[in-house]
């Protein structure tokens, strides 16, 4: 009876619940969408055109002509059954293949899709926020050079942004009144207001050089009537990539600046949409003793380099950190400035932090005045500093060691360039089956590569639920948003790196030099609330726009072959470069006319990058003296 009674009350409840649920609908989508995409009314409608009078007409023709009479009737119940059998065959393979591997072509295209979206505005937010922590002067300066730096730019824009610069109305008016020209055709009126306007251009230019020697080129090339093309695109950081894998690789994002970030996100961008980057590069086919020589002296410059860019990036990342933590000014360190100035005002900067952090211990020590969070707050930038500066002391230490090796490998080359060779042994540029080659290489992403690249990025930005808030980037954080921060920048594009290196092999440094010899492509015309289509559109239209100019490359492959290889250039060379990579013919004839025993012997320690001195002990002593008076 309990048991009856218990049933029944356990009846009356299940009566009574109601019960909330989510049905998948997931999976019937996925073959209703397969069906309407195969289209299996048509199909049908094929199968049975096919399988009726196609078969029953060319079987009976055929048969006839090639045995003097019509077909069987089995014969065609058997044609015709096999025509129906494998259409419906087919067409149920497709659908079974649209429902599973389409929908996942379909998500991938839609991966694409909001990567672009979204990193074209994450393009536009770390830009400005890079620009959020300068100092009003310095905001305001560095804005009118990006405004200088866009295409589109009509003349008033012109005379605001040369206003904001140098504070000038004159030589805006004068910029704006050029432009004019310059859209016009007219360059003599231009060389008039040249000769009218010429000093004072010459004294403010002078004057802005010494702050900001980027900004002051860029205007000069516009009072020369000239302007940005989308074709020649906008130069990039040579050394980029390598600050970026190195924050990789020793698990240290301050060692790329806010610059790297953003010419990381636009590489990301500009591959996604079809950007193809060129290499050159050259291998030699010949003795193996000259082969393995060669082989060997290019590797040494090849670590050569990178040691040397190590060692000044370390020491950029530092002074660009500095300023984010507002410890040195930025009209201290600008773009442009060259590496021994730099490593000066790094050092005198860390000195006076060491300073302030000394008398604010002292302060405390004595009579408790200093405040505690000033003292925390300034010792924990000086330990931040003393792991960068002792970073860059690192990579200086290397160049010496990799320097020693390139001796080595150069000796080993001369040794054996400077005896006599034969014709047979010797190194040739020209036709042939032994010699100099040069070696044509792209960087780019194929389809497989880029939707696995967005794929990567979207999860990223999904898991960290990066999302748009009217104008920025907004991280969800326990319910509440969080700006997109600095370091949230540089995490991106640490992950952005790491989706390419796979496809790319960015760790390699024939890449990272290939990279940071071309131009990025202008992406000036970006613009908040442009939809995914939009940019889409507009990074595609900028990556074929934009020009392969390879005749740098090809300079230099030249300087390098006759300067490092001891390699002469013959007329057929020469042309060849100059037909087939555009190298200036004036350049290639001063190259090939320097006899190579009277060129001078340049010493490759004077290439060096500036030594950056120990770490100072003052400095360490400052901070251990913090730490003891500040509370655990």
């Amino acid at each position: 009876m309990n048991w009856f009674r218990f049933l029944q009350r356990s009846a009356r409840s299940r009566e009574n619940t109601v019960s909330l649920d989510r049905r998948d609908y997931e999976r019937y989508e996925r073959w209703s969408r397969a069906v309407k995409r195969t289209r299996v009314s048509r199909n049908l409608l094929n199968i049975a055109w096919t399988a009726g009078p196609v078969t029953v007409l060319g079987l009976s023709g055929g048969y006839y002509i090639g045995y003097g009479r019509p077909p069987s009737i089995e014969m065609l119940t058997y044609f015709v059954s096999f025509t129906v059998l494998s259409g419906l065959i087919g067409m149920v393979a497709k659908i079974v293949y649209d429902s599973t591997h389409g929908s996942a072509k379909e998500q991938a295209q839609a991966d694409v899709m909001e990567a672009v979206d979204k990193l074209g505005d994450l393009i536009l937010a770390v830009r400005d926020l890079a620009m959020e922590g300068l100092e009003p002067e310095v905001r305001r300066r560095e804005a009118a050079v990006q405004l200088l730096q866009r295409v589109d730019l009509s003349p008033e824009g012109v005379a605001f942004a040369c206003e904001e610069l140098t504070g000038s109305q004159a030589l805006g008016k004068c910029l704006a009144h050029i432009d004019t020209f310059r859209r016009a055709g007219l360059y003599s009126r231009i060389r008039d207001i040249h000769q009218s306007f010429g000093e004072e251009f010459d004294r403010i230019v002078a004057d802005l050089r010494q702050i900001a020697p980027v900004a002051a080129s860029i205007l000069r090339e516009r009072y020369m009537g000239g302007a940005p093309k989308l074709q020649r695109g906008v130069p990039r950081d040579e050394f980029f990539l390598e600050r970026v894998m190195a924050a990789i690789e020793q698990d240290n994002p301050l060692l790329m600046t806010t610059a790297d970030v953003e010419a990381m996100l636009v590489l990301a961008f500009e591959l996604i949409n079809g950007r193809e980057i060129p290499m050159l590069m050259f291998s030699y086919t010949g003795k193996w003793r000259l082969a393995g020589a060669l082989d060997q002296m290019e590797a040494a410059r090849s670590r050569y380099r990178i040691a040397q860019a190590a060692a000044s990036n370390r020491i950029r990342a530092l002074a660009s950190w500095l300023v984010e933590v507002d410890l040195l000014a930025y009209q201290e360190v600008p773009e442009g400035l060259s590496s021994h100035l730099l490593v000066d005002r790094v050092v005198q900067a860390l000195d006076e932090l060491a300073t302030l952090v000394n008398e604010l211990s002292r302060g405390q020590m004595e009579d408790g005045t200093a405040s505690r969070g000033d003292l925390r707050r300034l010792a924990e930038n000086l330990a931040t500093a003393l792991r960068l500066y002792r970073t860059a002391h690192e990579a200086f230490q290397e160049v010496g060691r990799v320097h020693a090796e390139m001796l080595r490998a150069s000796e080993s080359w001369e040794a054996l360039t400077s005896r006599d060779l034969d014709a047979s042994e010797q190194l040739r540029v020209g036709p042939g089956r032994q010699g100099l080659r040069i070696v044509e290489k792209v960087i780019s992403l194929d389809e497989d590569a880029r939707e696995a690249v967005c794929q990567h990025l979207v999860n990223y930005l999904h898991g960290e639920h990066l999302e748009k808030r009217g104008r920025r980037f907004f991280t969800r954080r326990d319910g509440r948003r969080r700006a997109l921060t600095l370091d949230g920048a540089r995490q991106l594009a640490v992950e952005v790196a790491l989706a390419l290196e796979p496809h790319m092999g960015l760790s390699r440094p024939e890449i990272q030099r290939g990279v940071g010899a071309t131009h990025a492509s202008y992406l000036g015309s970006l613009e908040p609330g442009m939809s995914a289509q939009e940019k889409r559109i507009l990074g595609e239209a900028m990556a074929v726009d934009v020009e392969q100019d390879m005749s740098r490359a090809a300079e230099r492959l030249a300087l390098a072959l006759v300067k490092h290889y001891r390699v002469r250039l013959t007329d057929a060379a020469r042309d060849f470069l100059i037909e087939t990579y555009g190298a200036r013919p004036q350049v290639l004839s001063m190259i090939s006319q320097s006899h190579v025993e009277e060129m001078p012997r340049i010493s490759l320690l004077s290439l060096r990058p500036p030594v950056v001195p120990t770490p100072r002990r003052d400095w360490y002593r400052s901070l251990v003296r913090a730490r003891r008076v500040l509370p655990d």
